[in-house]
């Protein structure tokens, strides 16, 4: 597969096909928009995740957390998953790493504010990262709370709660 995008050439009237013009101009071409560089992550964990960290911090260094090596175009990251705080007054943050640099800066990209009356929730996101250069990254999910512990459900068997988050990106 090429490594960059080529303009397809412009054919003269009379000007014969040839293999090599047809694979560099449109096969080539074709599976540079269709062959993507992707990694996607469903948890169908042991145990669940669970932090008490006040600061971000990996959720799963392994699990959740990519080498993708892009070509230069946009990358869509996404996540979803259900989360529990034990106390109602904390919230929940969600923030992506890539290489050294967290998208969200301050609070992340995204936060909970579980209520008095639901400390179970659903996060999700997703964000459309402009302007990465080619070449090779690492994007972790990560997680900080404002206190107690809050706990990533991750389809360990919990009762009502075995469900399986995912963590996934894309370049497109």
């Amino acid at each position: 597969m090429p490594a960059i995008w080529s303009t397809p050439k412009t054919w003269n009237t009379g000007e014969p096909l040839t293999a090599a013009d047809l694979n560099a101009h449109l096969r080539d071409n074709l599976e540079y928009l269709k062959d993507k560089p992707s990694n996607s992550y469903l948890a169908n964990e042991l145990s669940d995740y669970s932090t008490t960290s006040t600061s971000f911090v990996n959720i799963d260094a392994t699990r959740f957390s990519f080498n993708l090596t892009t070509k230069g175009e946009d990358v869509l990251i996404g996540f979803f998953g259900s989360f529990n705080q034990n106390n109602a007054s904390h919230a929940i943050y969600l923030d992506v790493l890539v290489d050294s640099n967290r998208l969200g800066n301050d609070d992340g990209l995204l936060v909970f504010y579980p209520n008095s009356t639901a400390v179970r929730g659903v996060m999700s996101f997703v964000y459309l990262l402009r302007g990465l250069a080619a070449g090779a990254h690492t994007i972790r999910l990560q997680w900080k709370v404002s206190g107690g512990t809050v706990t990533l459900h991750a389809g360990a068997g919990t009762a009502s709660y075995d469900v399986h988050p995912e963590f996934w990106v894309k370049e497109i």
